[in-house]
């Protein structure tokens, strides 16, 4: 050494450092990625988000969390390897919402490259409901409409459809809304970093 480093951020929902989550099973995706990044010299850095695998405890109640929680832990350890002597320059690295909070997190942190991996290009609230549209009942869907405007109007909403309990219960509110408040676009302009 010295070497570069990169710093790893994992995609959505319960996704752990290896790329693994209960819903999509097992595939150390990340994992490989790390491998394959150290088999060229390059360090990296991957950690559990709060509330994921060994970072369960530190996740608490799901309606304190933010996005901007994630984007602070990924801009500490960015910091961290930007300041450890062992390496040279540090790189950004996020997959799926990982490629926003790295985004955000890289900007932040003052990292020298950022990598997206699958990285939406659009705010959440048009990919949700892009995503929703197909698979929901014209009533479930204008409910759907109603919800995400509110949340992005800052405004919570109690009454939510048993049907659309998994996407908008109360208690994950609050993350939705503080992650719609960013748009991909311009996030990347604000980056000016290979």
């Amino acid at each position: 050494g010295p070497f570069p480093a990169a710093v790893i951020i994992a995609g959505s929902g319960p996704t752990d450092h290896n790329g693994n989550s209960p819903a999509g099973g097992t595939n150390n995706s990340l994992k490989m990625l790390a491998e394959g990044l150290a088999a060229e010299g390059i360090a990296s850095v991957r950690y559990d988000k709060r509330g994921i695998g060994m970072n369960t405890a530190l996740g608490g109640s799901e309606a304190d969390i933010r996005f901007g929680d994630f984007i602070a832990d990924a801009a500490v350890w960015t910091e961290y390897l930007e300041r450890d002597g062992r390496f040279t320059e540090t790189a950004v690295i996020g997959h799926s919402e990982g490629a926003l909070i790295g985004m955000a997190a890289a900007q932040q942190a003052g990292a020298g490259r950022y990598v997206s991996i699958a990285g939406a290009g659009r705010p959440i609230d048009e990919i949700l409901l892009e995503q929703l549209k197909p698979q929901l009942s014209a009533d479930l869907l204008e409910e759907s409409e109603a919800i995400i405007s509110a949340l992005k109007q800052g405004e919570e909403v109690g009454k939510v459809s048993a049907e659309l309990q998994s996407i908008f219960r109360p208690s994950v509110q609050p993350y939705l809304a503080s992650w719609m408040v960013l748009d991909p676009q311009q996030e990347i302009r604000r980056l000016d970093v290979p």
